[in-house]
């Protein structure tokens, strides 16, 4: 089994809805820490409670490095680098996110909302959602970038030199850091170890993204890294990157096969489809991710050929399958 080098350790913050997300206290010039937290003052104190307990103090970061911009990854930027002075490192794409976040956020919550209702979700569950949304305008915060990165840089960090490997997917601006000299790969979200990465259809100027045509190629891209480690956002590392993707394609295949056996042949919303794939409790309570999955996947048919659009009276959408066979992924 591959070792944790001694100079990278993990702190673990507590996100509502989320679980934990992970942190990587890279040691080393310039001190580096990966990805913040969610911007919640409860946050900050368990962050310095963290950092304390590897014998760090918060004014001690030199450089903070974001995988992307979803909150838990990059809201406490902004509190870091006023209490550290550390510069904040982030993708293009993740500083301008932050520059203009909450404008950025209330976008994202009207076009949910409207892709709820395009894909006949009922009301009373568009509106039960608005919670979440409320929670990420409480817990993010704007910041500003002092080094944008692009894809192909080179940034040095805690003693190492990562190369910056943009994989847009999960979200638009997902960033891997990539040590090749050690071995060692920053993954965000990108790619976890115990569940499958969703894919978020939000805005990308006035439409919405088909991410799963963006992920999967993504994926299949990442195989080629050469690393012996990959130290994600979200769980335990992983050890067999290129195990790992394979089973998330086969995951992939599979859920298309699924979703192509239910739809009716009169035609079936995503809501509908979402509804005989999972426990209508588990729909009503993960609206949005379910959506996210099935129109994902829809998208993926749509472009194979397998599935049809159609727009009717009410404006709702729904599938018909075509005769040809679900194309591999």
């Amino acid at each position: 089994m591959v070792a944790m080098p001694a100079s990278i350790e993990r702190i673990e913050l507590s996100v509502p809805y989320l679980g934990t997300v992970n942190l990587w206290l890279l040691r080393g010039e310039p001190l580096t820490l990966v990805d913040t937290g969610p911007g919640h003052p409860d946050s900050l104190a368990e962050l310095e409670r963290g950092l304390r307990a590897h014998g760090v103090a918060l004014a001690d970061l030199e450089l903070v490095l974001l995988t992307h911009h979803h909150l838990d990854h990059s809201a406490l930027a902004a509190a870091i680098k006023e209490q550290s002075g550390a510069r904040i490192a982030a993708l293009h794409e993740t500083a301008e996110w932050g520059r203009r976040y909450h404008e950025n956020v209330h976008v994202e919550r009207r076009l949910t909302r409207q892709l709820l209702a395009d894909h006949g979700v009922p009301q009373d569950l568009i509106e039960a959602g608005e919670p979440f949304f409320q929670y990420i305008l409480d817990s993010s915060a704007p910041f500003e970038t002092d080094v944008e990165l692009a894809d192909g840089d080179t940034i040095d960090a805690g003693g190492r030199a990562l190369r910056v490997v943009h994989r847009p997917g999960h979200s638009t601006s997902d960033t891997l850091y990539v040590d090749d000299e050690n071995r060692i790969a920053f993954v965000g979200d990108h790619l976890l170890a115990h569940i499958t990465s969703n894919a978020e259809l939000t805005p990308v100027g006035r439409e919405r993204r088909r991410a799963l045509l963006t992920y999967l190629p993504n994926l299949r891209r990442t195989t080629a890294l050469d690393v012996d480690l990959c130290l994600a956002g979200h769980g335990p590392e992983i050890r067999d990157h290129r195990r790992l993707i394979a089973e998330r394609l086969e995951f992939h295949e599979e859920r298309l096969e699924q979703i192509v056996a239910a739809v009716e042949p009169e035609g079936s919303t995503a809501f509908e489809i979402a509804q005989r794939l999972w426990p209508a409790e588990l729909v009503a309570d993960q609206t949005v991710l379910a959506i996210w999955e099935v129109v994902g996947h829809l998208d993926l048919l749509g472009a194979r050929g397998s599935t049809a659009e159609e727009i009717r009276d009410d404006g709702v959408r729904r599938y018909r399958t075509r005769r040809a066979p679900v194309p591999s992924l």
